[in-house]
């Protein structure tokens, strides 16, 4: 998984944390009436410049109203012709017998509705399991079929060659038969594709003078790679296989069950239907192939016969929804019979039930409401706990004040056993800044202190306990809007006057227990409590306007960067692009609250997706290469904690609404400030702030010597930022000859550390 990200941009900085999420958008509680601000609030303030210069990104393509599953269906007549303009009305689907909800239905009929990209042809010549002979005639039909109708092809084709030595294929998909043609001539032009010995071999490919046992591993292996390849591209595959498969041998060496099921869950998720063709008979069985169609359910359960019967080339073709042509002499016009009507069939998305069983499988069939005619897609599906979140188990959920009789009650109890104590609570209610620096001077150790600290931060968007919401009457509508917009004001001045400065800024990052087992994928987190793994510090600099972290400047253990988050932008912009958006959103009293210095103004917040410029950043999506960038501005919704004198934000949060499916499922951000002394004079800038995410692993599998990602379940993050030792910026720079000592008494200004530093020179 690569590095994650989430943004809350405007002209002047980003927001921007590593994260994915999901999440319901419901609007704030509030007391009614008109909202405390509206878009005129802002006329005759410099903000909107803001909004005005920024860049329009452009979003992901990751579209959540899919079901998670697909299935590509070829319906037909009953003479076999493809038959179009069905609707959602025609189509039921029973999943293990049951009806489930198709949640998306879409049409393809080549000419009004055309699939984007269009339908691939892969066309896959076996060297390995024919004779010579054979081979030679397989590429004369091959040619033959692209240089019908003057090398004009109606889909665009591709070829893979299938030798002892490796895998060969066309550099790219062509519509020109005649191109293609010339490059399978001259096997030369193609391009080998397996093994990839410059990232490895996995030893799988055997020497020229392999046995004829091992072709049953070799093939299966070929099958794999090709598959993965595939499912790097988009779109639908209809695959055909020239030849009549591969021996069926108990090899010891193939994991059947687990090939079983991960060619089941790869050709679905690559949109491949798989079909034989071949000019000679099949290999002779004992039972016929279609006695192995049925669904494995377990390893435990089947014998060893199935699960490598299971693996013919026969079953998986017509499990994936393909054909077993019979054989016959004319391969190229059964290809071209095979792939007449590429473009007519419908897809279908749905979500499988939930399940705690990891490889569950589910048998599918889809039925036609119109009488005669037949739908053939994929046979069936291998389930997974992972499709869906799994809920944080928590062994117990506190009250703040309860929260204080257990800290008095581990009075003597280990650092260790401790900290396992409170890595299995959560909090009811919101613990305030002070009282977790009090109390978290009273743990006995580094490993308590951390979870207590994880604790805290996962209460951070909670409600506060009732003792600190005042009993104070609501003031009227005039009197809030009053306060907005002394805030607005207080923005559009400070902001701009803020000088040029750097900080210290210290994280401690806290994550779930990494899984090594890349089968993680499909099972729920068992420990889904979050632990301390790297603290470090970094010096920002903020500089007309923007905030930079200095990166040779960070100290300390580094998390992984896949596991990383990575937050910009707290020193201002983010306020300013939530005021902006919050004109045109709703904004409403929420309460009087008692802060550490003194009453604070509380409004809740709402901004709609459509007026949003928040911006999520996930990485990545695992279609492709797995380094597809996926991006969304979804609408969020927060608190503002404010000084009523003074209109200053003291305290932000903003949590992301977000739809069902996706492949994140919380991003929330809490900032606060207070006065820090810059160069003499007091400044509101960031104290600290809390980062939490939640969203899905992205997880490197490994099969059939090709690496892949996948989603995994999901897991969550949580950064608690510290900002501190705050200096003014002293931007000249003096040109020496050589090491020039600084006089003593021409030391820089002091900062809210009390630390002085010197004026940064420089050597040519």
């Amino acid at each position: 998984m690569r590095q994650q990200g989430s943004r809350l941009f405007s002209g002047v900085g980003v927001l921007c944390l590593a994260a994915s999420l999901s999440a319901q958008f419901t609007a704030p509680a509030g007391q009614g009436g008109q909202s405390a601000l509206a878009p005129e609030s802002l006329e005759g303030y410099p903000l909107q410049q803001v909004l005005d210069a920024r860049s329009q990104r452009p979003t992901g393509t990751f579209d959540p109203a899919e079901g998670i599953l697909k299935l590509d269906v070829e319906v037909t007549d009953p003479s076999g012709k493809a038959v179009t303009g069905l609707e959602a009305k025609d189509f039921s689907l029973l999943d293990n017998g049951q009806p489930d909800q198709i949640v998306t239905l879409h049409a393809f009929d080549g000419a009004a509705a055309f699939p984007n990209p269009a339908v691939e042809v892969v066309l896959v010549i076996d060297e390995m399991n024919q004779s010579a002979e054979q081979v030679a005639q397989v590429d004369q039909e091959v040619s033959k079929f692209l240089r019908r109708n003057g090398g004009h092809l109606d889909q665009p084709v591709s070829i893979y060659r299938f030798f002892l030595g490796g895998i060969s294929e066309t550099p790219q998909a062509l519509m020109d038969g005649n191109v293609l043609a010339e490059e399978l001539a001259a096997k030369n032009k193609l391009n080998t594709v397996w093994p990839k010995l410059d990232k490895g071999s996995v030893g799988v490919w055997i020497a020229p003078s392999a046995s004829f046992a091992y072709r049953n591993q070799i093939s299966l292996t070929a099958l794999g790679a090709m598959i993965l390849e595939e499912r790097r591209k988009p779109g639908r595959k209809l695959m055909v296989w020239l030849g009549g498969g591969w021996p069926l041998l108990n090899d010891k060496s193939v994991d059947s069950f687990d090939w079983v099921t991960e060619f089941s869950t790869r050709l679905r998720e690559a949109r491949i239907t798989l079909s034989s063709v071949t000019a000679w008979p099949y290999p002779v069985r004992e039972s016929p192939y279609q006695n192995f169609l049925q669904g494995i359910q377990s390893a435990r359960k089947t014998s060893d016969e199935y699960l490598i019967q299971s693996l013919g080339l026969e079953v998986l073709a017509t499990q994936s929804g393909g054909h077993v042509v019979e054989p016959g002499p004319y391969m190229a016009d059964q290809i071209g019979l095979l792939v007449k009507e590429a473009n007519d069939f419908y897809t279908i998305s749905f979500d499988p039930p939930r399940t705690e069983q990891v490889d569950e499988y589910h048998e599918l069939k889809v039925r036609l409401a119109k009488p005669g005619l037949t739908a053939r897609t994929t046979s069936g599906y291998y389930d997974e706990p992972a499709y869906y979140e799994q809920p944080v188990k928590v062994a117990e959920r506190v009250p703040v004040d309860r929260l204080e009789e257990v800290l008095d009650a581990a009075r003597g109890k280990s650092d260790s056993d401790f900290a396992e104590e409170l890595s299995g609570m959560g909090l009811t209610e919101r613990l305030s800044g002070s009282k977790l620096a009090a109390w978290k001077a009273r743990m006995p150790g580094a490993k308590s202190s951390a979870a207590f600290v994880a604790l805290a931060d996962a209460s951070t968007f909670l409600d506060p306990p009732a003792e600190r919401v005042l009993p104070t009457p609501a003031p009227d509508l005039a009197a809030q809007r009053l306060t907005i917009a002394k805030t607005v004001d207080y923005l559009s001045k400070s902001i701009p006057r803020l000088p040029n400065f750097y900080a210290i800024r210290r994280t401690a990052r806290y994550r779930e227990t990494e899984q090594k087992d890349e089968q993680i994928w499909k099972t729920a987190m068992g420990d889904q409590r979050v632990h301390s793994e790297a603290i470090s510090t970094a010096t920002v600099l903020y500089r007309n306007g923007f905030d930079v972290v200095d990166a040779e400047a960070v100290k300390g253990k580094k998390p992984k960067k896949e596991r990383s988050m990575d937050t910009k932008g707290t020193f201002g912009p983010i306020l300013t692009t939530v005021i902006l958006d919050v004109a045109h959103g709703d904004l409403r009293w929420s309460r009087w609250e008692q802060g550490a210095g003194g009453v604070r103004a509380v409004f809740r917040y709402a901004v709609p997706k459509e007026q949003s410029h928040y911006e999520l950043s996930y990485c990545c999506l695992t279609e492709g290469d797995g380094n597809r960038m996926f991006k969304l501005k979804p609408g969020y919704h927060g608190e503002l904690v404010i000084d009523p004198e003074s209109g200053a934000i003291l305290r932000l949060t903003v949590e992301a609404d977000l739809e069902p499916r996706l492949p994140l499922m919380r991003s929330n951000i809490m900032v606060q400030y207070g006065p820090e002394t810059i160069g003499g004079s007091t400044y509101i800038c960031p104290e600290r702030s809390v980062s939490l995410w939640r969203g899905r692993r992205n997880v490197q599998v490994n099969e059939w010597g090709e690496s892949f990602r996948v989603f995994g379940p999901f897991e969550t993050m949580l950064d608690d930022v510290s900002f501190g030792d705050y200096h003014m910026f002293r931007g000249e720079a003096h040109i020496l000859t050589g090491y020039d000592p600084e006089p003593e008494g021409t030391r820089g200004d002091s900062g809210a550390g009390g630390t002085s530093t010197g004026t940064p020179k420089t050597k040519p």
